[in-house]
């Protein structure tokens, strides 16, 4: 992409793919700048698609703001805290030396330094609890603490290198931290880290996961369904964190798609493009949590990114009458959320029609033919999906919605006619017309009267031949498929003998 263009699908100057590219990337003067102006989410992203052992050379320009939000991000499942990417993470910042691991841990909300502690050490405060003679015990620089190991192996040795980096170079740090192991529950560790964790994640669109889950929420009864206006920009707060860049891997989800493309490339007023850029961000963020993406791996998060792409392109689409010149004025007009929406709520009112098939009395979906009870499924999925060969994927344009709301019609109203036509359906709808298809041939009546092999014989006898017959309009392109079945499978039994457990296209007495 152009360096001219100031879409926000310009994307991250962290742009870096691999370990050849790092080394060119901090060889750059402006490299620190680069990283310190970057959102966490950025870096993170940017590590974690390196590796974190190839990025040693670029912790040390992290802030520590952005090291506390790798822990956010990382060290988290729903609200239960997990040691071991945090294990990971302090290890690589031990390799760098103590003063920056101590830098590091700076950074790290206390309350989750002392939730990893808690399981690995044992506090006594010498003065007040007396603590047990023994070999293991380890006193702190003060006395006022000594420190009791509970476990061994990797974990331990590194929270006790985290409590000599401390007491080292930043004491105060130190004391806290086994304060707080030594007279706060896990439980209440837990609670709190994760509480503290949530408040500053929800500014960048991580929040709960209830919470993420409204971004698919329609309309509710009676409200009106329509589009806000996006209000004017609140003018920021001085030292308030300030979201960066689109980071590198949700600009390349976006890239697949070819109207949301073209949009994104004509928004060309700097303002407009971090403003698309930061709302992209946290809407994509938003769509990371309510699908509880594990955000340490780059392969979950693509799928649910392009569900933000294409969920987007339909909301823009429909919002512009799938004109691509009008596109950008409905960026600038309209939250990058409500778009999202918008494009959602197309999908779901596919759900609802789908729905009120599945409702209709007298016919069970299963009884339909394969390929639309996989279409109907899919469609009525919380997400709703487009069945193609055999796999499901997403809704990726306005045409995908109206082919599928045409294709729902056309069920709809077949299904309506046929239980009309047959009020009392045992089998396939395919078997139940074909059978009243033969027995119309044989005797004259549209029936689903199951046949004796010696009638099928008798059909077949002269060869395979069906009779002029009306059928309703709703029912035709069934039909034709249903026959085409029938004539497929019958068609080289002409003149043989029927063999009725090898019969599948017609109801026959066995």
């Amino acid at each position: 992409m152009s360096d001219e263009i100031l879409s926000p699908l310009a994307g991250s100057a962290l742009r870096v793919e691999d370990r050849e590219q790092l080394d060119d990337f901090l060889s750059r003067p402006d490299a620190r700048d680069v990283v310190r102006s970057a959102s966490f989410e950025e870096l993170f992203f940017t590590v974690k698609h390196i590796g974190l052992a190839d990025c040693l050379d670029l912790l040390p320009l992290a802030t520590v703001k952005q090291i506390r939000g790798f822990i956010d991000l990382d060290c988290w499942q729903k609200d239960t805290f997990i040691r071991k990417p945090l294990m990971e993470w302090i290890a690589a910042f031990i390799q760098l030396g103590p003063e920056d691991t101590v830098r590091a841990l700076t950074g790290i909300d206390e309350t989750v330094l002392a939730l990893f502690m808690k399981d690995i050490i044992r506090v006594y405060e010498v003065e007040r609890d007396d603590p047990p003679e023994g070999p293991n015990l380890i006193f702190t620089p003060d006395s006022r603490f000594a420190v009791e190991p509970l476990e061994e192996g990797e974990p331990a040795t590194i929270g006790m290198l985290m409590l000599d980096a401390m007491f080292k170079y930043n004491p105060r740090q130190g004391s806290s931290i086994l304060s707080l192991v030594r007279y706060t529950t896990r439980i209440e560790l837990e609670e709190t880290a994760f509480e503290n964790r949530t408040g500053r994640l929800e500014q960048h669109g991580f929040v709960d996961y209830y919470d993420a889950l409204s971004i698919y929420s329609g309309p509710g009864a009676g409200e009106r369904q329509g589009v806000p206006e996006r209000e004017k920009e609140i003018e920021a707060i001085p030292g308030e964190e300030i979201m960066g860049n689109l980071p590198a891997i949700f600009a390349d989800s976006i890239l697949g798609g070819k109207f949301l493309l073209h949009a994104f490339q004509h928004v060309t007023d700097p303002e407009e493009s971090d403003r698309c850029a930061h709302e992209l961000t946290a809407l994509g963020n938003r769509i990371l949590s309510a699908n509880l993406v594990n955000l340490g791996e780059l392969e979950a998060i693509r799928p649910a990114l392009e569900e933000m792409r294409d969920f987007l392109t339909i909301g823009l689409e429909h919002l512009t009458g799938n004109r691509a010149d009008e596109a950008p004025a409905a960026l600038r007009k309209n939250y990058i959320q409500t778009i999202f929406k918008v494009g959602f709520d197309r999908v779901a009112r596919l759900r609802d029609l789908a729905d009120s098939i599945a409702s209709i009395k007298g016919v069970n979906l299963s009884s339909l033919d394969q390929p639309d009870v996989d279409f109907l499924e899919g469609v009525r999925r919380f997400k709703p999906l487009l069945s193609e060969e055999g796999r499901y994927r997403n809704f990726q344009g306005v045409v995908d919605v109206e082919k599928a709301r045409a294709r729902l019609d056309a069920l709809r109203l077949m299904v309506e006619t046929f239980i009309t036509t047959f009020p009392e359906i045992k089998g396939s709808l395919m078997k139940t017309f074909n059978t009243a298809t033969v027995r119309f041939a044989i005797d004259g009546k549209f029936e689903p009267v199951a046949l004796s092999a010696k009638e099928l014989e008798r059909f077949l006898a002269g060869g395979f031949a069906l009779p002029e017959m009306e059928v309703p309009a709703e029912l035709q392109p069934f039909a034709e498929r249903w026959w085409k079945e029938l004539r497929e499978e019958l068609t080289p039994l002409a003149g043989a003998k029927v063999d009725p457990r090898f019969i599948g296209s017609v109801e026959v007495l066995l």
